[in-house]
C-alpha cells in the first residue's frame, strides 16, 4: 500500500511538471505576462466579417511613415474592383487595406507574437504585401497556416534564397543576389573581358555574389578590400572593374579609377539606390557617377523605360505621382496578384467564422495565380516572378542614366 501511494504521488508530480512545461512552450498559456496574446489564439470570436490586406511599408529614416506602399496597395484594390463579390458571385465579407507599418517597431526575427498582435488588431487579416526587406516575419505560431506574404521590394542577404513553401513569403522582385548575378553575367559575356578587378567589402552580399558568379563563368577575379583601386588596377591589369562601397569611399574610388586612365569596362554597385518605396538613408544629392559607368537596378523606372506603351500603361494604372516612385509598380502588381488569389477563395471559406480557413486557401493559391499587373509581359504567375525576377542594367551617359538592358535572373 505504501509503495503504491508513493508511485501515485510521483506520477502526480510528473503530470504537474509536464503541464507547466507544455503551457510555457510557445503557443501555451502558462508563464506568459498578463494580457499578452497567445501566438496560437483563435481569432474567430473577434472576427467581424471584414477581411483586409496588410501593407507593411519600409521604415523612413526621417522618422515618418512610408505611405507609397500603402497607396500602391490601395490603388490595386480599387482597380481590382474594390470589395467585390464573393467567388462565384455569392455575397462575401468586404475587403480592405490596413497599414501595418506602425505596428512592427518592436518586432524581432524570432518573435512569434508579432503576427498574433497583427491578428489581434485585424482578425480578418488575410495576407500581407511587404515592403520592409529587413523584417523577417516569424511563423504563425503552431497553427496549421502561415500568413501569406508577397515581398514587393528587394530582399537582401539570404543564400540560398528562401522558398515560398518553406516561409510563406513570396518575392516578386529581384534580390541583391539576383541583381549581382545578372551584372556578373553581363560582365562575363562582354567581349574581351577575362579578368575583373573587384574593390569593395569582400563580406558584403553584392561583392560576394558578383565574385562567385564571375568565377563560375570562368572569369579570373582579383578581389581587394584594402588599398587604392588604382594600385590594384596597375598590378592586375584587368579588363573590367567593379566597385562596391559607401557613398564617400565610392566617390573617391571612382575618381581614382578615372584618373588612372583605365579604359576597360567599369561597373559599380549604387549605394544610393532604393531598396523599397521608403527613402534611402544613403541617398546623397551630391553623389555623382562619371560617364561610361555601368550599374544594376532592381526596380522599374518609368523615366528610363524606352517602351512608350508600357510607360503609358504604368502611368494610367498608378497615376503620375505613384508611377515615378521606386518599387511602387512592383507593389501594385504584387497586390494585384494577392487579390487574384483571393478571388479563388470560395464563398464558403470567406464566410466562415474561422478566418484561418480563408488565409490557408489564399496561401495555397498565391504562387500559381495569374497576375494582371501594370507591367505585364515578364511573367504571368507570382511563382515565375520569384524564380525569374527582372533586373535592369543602366549606363551613365551625358550626366544621366540610360537603360541599356532588361534581363531576367
Amino acid at each position: 500500500m505504501s509503495r503504491s501511494l508513493t508511485l501515485a504521488a510521483i506520477g502526480a508530480c510528473i503530470l504537474v511538471i509536464v503541464s507547466i512545461v507544455v503551457s510555457a512552450w510557445p503557443g501555451g498559456t502558462g508563464l506568459r505576462p498578463g494580457g499578452a496574446p497567445s501566438p496560437d489564439a483563435t481569432t474567430a470570436a473577434a472576427f467581424t466579417g471584414v477581411y483586409r490586406i496588410g501593407a507593411l511599408g519600409d521604415a523612413d529614416p526621417g522618422g515618418g511613415r512610408d505611405s507609397v506602399l500603402t497607396r500602391s496597395v490601395t490603388r490595386a484594390l480599387a482597380d481590382h474592383g474594390g470589395t467585390g463579390a464573393g467567388n462565384g458571385g455569392v455575397a462575401a465579407p468586404p475587403l480592405g487595406v490596413t497599414d501595418l507599418t506602425a505596428h512592427k517597431e518592436s518586432a524581432e526575427p524570432a518573435n512569434r507574437r508579432l503576427i498574433a498582435r497583427w491578428l489581434q488588431l485585424e482578425p480578418g487579416l488575410t495576407g500581407v504585401v511587404g515592403g520592409d526587406h529587413t523584417l523577417r516575419l516569424p511563423e504563425s505560431g503552431l497553427t496549421s497556416f502561415r500568413l501569406p506574404v508577397v515581398r514587393a521590394c528587394r530582399h537582401d542577404g539570404a543564400e540560398p534564397e528562401p522558398r515560398y513553401a518553406d516561409t510563406g513569403e513570396l518575392r516578386s522582385s529581384a534580390s541583391t543576389a539576383d541583381m549581382a548575378v545578372v551584372l556578373a553575367r553581363h560582365l562575363a559575356a562582354t567581349p574581351g573581358v577575362h579578368k575583373v578587378y573587384v574593390r569593395g567589402d569582400a563580406a558584403a552580399d553584392p561583392t560576394r555574389a558578383v565574385v562567385a558568379r564571375l568565377r563560375a563563368e570562368g572569369v579570373e577575379v582579383r578581389a581587394d578590400d584594402t588599398g587604392p583601386p588604382a594600385e590594384g588596377i596597375r598590378r592586375f591589369r584587368p579588363d573590367a572593374v567593379f566597385l562596391e562601397g559607401g557613398v564617400r569611399s565610392l566617390a573617391e574610388w571612382l575618381e581614382e579609377v578615372e584618373d588612372s586612365g583605365f579604359d576597360g569596362v567599369k561597373a559599380l554597385w549604387d549605394p544610393t539606390a532604393p531598396a523599397c518605396t521608403g527613402r534611402n538613408a544613403a541617398a546623397d544629392a551630391d553623389f555623382s557617377v562619371p560617364d561610361g559607368w555601368l550599374t544594376v537596378r532592381g526596380h522599374y523606372d518609368i523615366r528610363l523605360d524606352p517602351d512608350a506603351d508600357r510607360r503609358a500603361a504604368v502611368r494610367e494604372a498608378l497615376g503620375a505621382d505613384l508611377a515615378g516612385r521606386p518599387y511602387a509598380v512592383e507593389t501594385y502588381d504584387a497586390a494585384r496578384g494577392l487579390l487574384s488569389a483571393w478571388d479563388t477563395v470560395s464563398a464558403e471559406e470567406r464566410n466562415s467564422d474561422e478566418p484561418d480557413m480563408a488565409r490557408a486557401a489564399l496561401a495555397e493559391a498565391l504562387p500559381t495565380v495569374v497576375v494582371r499587373g501594370a507591367l505585364g509581359g515578364w511573367w504571368t504567375r507570382l511563382s515565375e516572378a520569384e524564380e525569374h525576377p527582372v533586373v535592369w542594367l543602366d549606363r551613365r551617359e551625358d550626366g544621366q542614366w540610360r537603360q541599356e538592358a532588361e534581363k531576367r535572373r
